[in-house]
Formats: C-alpha cells, sequence, structure tokens
C-alpha cells in the first residue's frame, strides 16, 4: 500500500489557492492514500477569520470540490467543521467522492503562538477508518504529543496511525518530535506517519519534517523547510 506525505505550504486565508493546490495533487499523485497538513484548506492558523460564518462557509465549499475530484481516490484533508454551532479542527477522511470519516481534534494546545480553546470545541472520539482490510487511526498534531489518542485508535484496531500537523519551528523542535513519534511508536508497536506542513505565517516557521517511522526508527522523511510530495511503502 503507498501513502503520500504531501507536505505543502497553505497560506492563511487562501481557501482558493490552498484547494486548487490539493486538488492538483490529489489528480496527479498515484498512491493508496494521499495525507494533507491539518487546516490544510485553510491555512493554520486563521485566527479571527474564524469568527466570520463567510469563511467558514467557503471553507465548506471548498471541501465539497475536493470530494468531487476524488474518484476512485483517498484523501485526508483537514479543515473546519461547524457543528450545533461548535467548531472543530478537523480531518476528513474521503473516498472515491464521499467522506467516510472525520476526526475532531482532541488535544487542543493553549500555550505560546497557539489559542485553540479560544475557536474550537475538543473532539472526544479517536477515529479510525478502513481500506484493503486494514486499519487506519487519523489524529491531528497534538493528539500525537500525549499517549491517549494513540492508545485508544490501537485499542480499536488501528495497524497504522495518520497524524496531519502544522507545527512551527523552534530550536530542537525536529529532534523533540522525532523523540514523541517514536515514544508513540514504542508504547504501539504501530507504524506512524507524520505530515507537517512547511512554510510561514505572520513570522511562524513550518519546519516539515514530515516522516514514516517503524521498527523503531524513521524509515523515510521529506526535507525540512520545502515543499514535498513522499510516497512510502508500507
Amino acid at each position: 500500500m503507498k501513502i503520500a506525505l504531501s507536505q505543502i505550504n497553505p497560506i492563511v486565508g487562501d481557501i482558493e489557492g490552498n484547494s486548487k493546490k490539493i486538488i492538483s495533487i490529489i489528480k496527479k499523485i498515484k498512491a493508496d492514500i494521499i495525507a494533507f497538513p491539518e487546516l490544510s484548506i485553510t491555512g493554520y492558523s486563521p485566527q479571527d477569520l474564524l469568527l466570520k460564518n463567510n469563511f467558514i462557509n467557503e471553507n465548506m465549499d471548498a471541501l465539497k470540490k475536493i470530494i468531487h475530484n476524488t474518484r476512485n481516490k483517498v484523501a485526508i484533508v483537514g479543515f473546519i467543521e461547524k457543528a450545533y454551532e461548535n467548531l472543530y479542527n478537523s480531518a476528513a477522511i474521503i473516498k472515491n467522492q464521499q467522506i467516510i470519516e472525520i476526526h475532531h481534534k482532541i488535544c487542543l494546545p493553549n500555550y505560546t503562538i497557539f489559542d485553540e480553546k479560544r475557536w474550537f470545541k475538543e473532539g472526544h472520539e479517536p477515529k479510525i477508518f478502513s481500506l484493503k482490510g486494514k486499519i487506519f487511526g487519523i489524529n491531528i498534531c497534538e493528539d500525537i504529543w500525549f499517549p491517549e489518542t494513540t492508545r485508544n485508535q490501537k485499542s480499536k484496531g488501528a495497524e497504522l496511525i495518520i497524524n496531519i500537523s502544522a507545527s512551527p519551528y523552534r530550536k530542537g523542535k525536529v529532534e523533540l518530535i522525532e523523540n514523541i513519534v517514536k515514544q508513540r511508536w514504542e508504547e504501539n508497536k504501530i507504524p506512524i506517519i507524520y505530515v507537517n506542513q512547511v512554510g510561514a505565517q505572520d513570522g511562524i516557521v513550518y519546519y516539515g519534517h514530515s516522516m514514516y517511522f517503524n521498527n523503531g526508527k524513521i524509515i523515510k522523511k521529506c526535507k525540512d523547510f520545502e515543499e514535498e510530495i513522499l510516497i512510502v511503502e508500507i
């Protein structure tokens, strides 16, 4: 099974440009699953743009266009879902023009540059999905930093974890994320796919370093600070 790690540079607020890039990659990449970063439709972090209903609606319209372009494809896309007046930082698992599952980010960071509890409602149920007889767990950024979400997905039968992130750079961050992913692997002994964005927004720099981790080590990884589509075979 081939999984494409789409380490792209989504621009905050450029919903049209971001969705066009996502659709273009979906159309040209041949893989069983194509995974994009956290909030890849809106860019991270949209902050006060989340106060605008039109922005939320445009994000949903873009998701519908992406869904329409997934004939015979599976894509994981970060977007904002509005449900019962709450906003969720979400990952849509799209298969052959249908959403088959949505994961709401469970661990919302609320320190340093992050202020997610101001904007989003916490998710509560770690989600899994199946493809070609295999079960996958999907989670978002901070969910991988703590053991509970991955452990719960493993208990539900997950044989591989896919984490989509918008994780900014600071000194020592690359070594830190490698250690975090290694911890989750040691606890669960299942492969982990980590898909992070690159680029910069308002002085916040994203480092990429998307990777496929298994057997206690990095099997393949993307370049740091550059857009790259990396296909790994599981």
